[in-house]
């Protein structure tokens, strides 16, 4: 295991994000790599993934739990379940709403994380290992990040409205930055600078981890070369997730769950079996699980139909949109 001895783990709170060097040996890089060869692209038609094995996420967690524990003893951040992994490419293998084309992937441009803050609603207790695999060269192709306290120091009102949510994207319109709200539509705010002022670029070579905060603002550097990142991630599962943020939303998020709604199908089945009562992240976790492992069997299908998902969706919507009450309810800790 490296030695993180001189890494502060209270940078959690303060920044958002920490690197360790060398998290990986060389034999578990060559694994990472194989598996990344072995593994079937995801049904997600927002961006072109593959999915780590359970096999290499249980080789490695081991690791992660000693990470988890440091960052519990020197920050706020609280995880203790072992989520999913996935692999980002450069290269885009399929056409997605991110990547019209195969062949170079399109960078992500400044977003905080979609899909999982739907999912948990809680991203400050939410963990993203992030670890190089295939990296050719040092100073491209890497993640780009906004540290929290060069946002507060510059920005001090936006950053207080994107501590703990998700879902946002960054966009230029003319001198303006637009912090874009793609959860309920609309807008979080503006900025009158470019984020890429306070970036910071930490440089990974095969074996880096950089641990990321759910709500970090964070960019691809550039897709120029062949890289291939492991991305696995840890919840609470303590974090009662209401069914009421799930189910609203505008536009942007509806198109975007249309298009992973693999994943967010199970999660509205868990929650009909729950006769109402709040559901606690774990719960929803260990479903997930189970699907997938029904699907690995070939007893269930990979995925929904695109009409059967809008007409649950639609459902959904109505049942939340004049029922204050009930919403209160679901955010109560059982």
């Amino acid at each position: 295991m490296s030695d993180d001895s001189s890494v502060s783990y209270s940078e959690m709170d303060s920044r958002g994000f920490l690197l360790i060097r060398g998290f990986l040996d060389q034999d578990e890089i060559e694994m990472l790599g194989q598996d990344f060869e072995a593994a079937a692209l995801e049904v997600n038609s927002n961006y072109s993934v593959r999915r780590l094995s359970s096999a290499a996420m249980d080789r490695l967690e081991e690791k992660f739990r000693h990470v988890n524990e440091r960052v519990a003893a020197e920050s706020s951040v609280r995880v203790n379940c072992l989520n999913d992994g996935v692999y980002f490419s450069t290269v885009s293998e399929k056409t997605t709403l991110s990547s019209p084309r195969k062949g170079a992937q399109q960078a992500f441009p400044w977003h905080q994380d979609h899909e999982n803050y739907w999912m948990w609603h809680d991203v400050k207790n939410y963990l993203n290992f992030y670890m190089s695999v295939v990296k050719p060269v040092l100073e491209k192709s890497n993640l780009t990040v906004v540290p929290l306290d060069r946002l507060k120091e510059r920005a001090p009102e936006i950053h207080d409205r994107l501590l703990g949510r998700g879902a946002t994207r960054v966009l230029q319109s003319g001198k303006k930055w637009v912090v874009k709200d793609d959860n309920r539509g609309g807008k979080v705010g503006t900025l009158d600078f470019d984020l890429a002022e306070i970036e910071e670029t930490p440089q990974l070579r095969p074996g880096d981890l950089l641990l990321l905060r759910g709500d970090i603002i964070h960019r691809t550097q550039d897709s120029s070369t062949r890289r291939v990142a492991a991305s696995i991630r840890y919840i609470n599962s303590e974090t009662v997730v209401p069914r009421s943020s799930v189910a609203k939303g505008g536009l942007a998020k509806m198109l975007m769950m249309l298009n992973a709604r693999y994943l967010f199908e199970p999660v509205f089945h868990c929650f009909d079996q729950s006769n109402g009562e709040p559901i606690r992240a774990g719960e929803i976790d260990r479903y997930l699980k189970e699907v997938r492992q029904r699907r690995l069997k070939g007893e269930e299908a990979q995925n929904t139909s695109k009409l059967g998902f809008l007409s649950r969706l639609a459902k959904e919507k109505i049942r939340y949109r004049f029922s204050s009450e009930e919403e209160v309810a679901e955010y109560r800790l059982g």
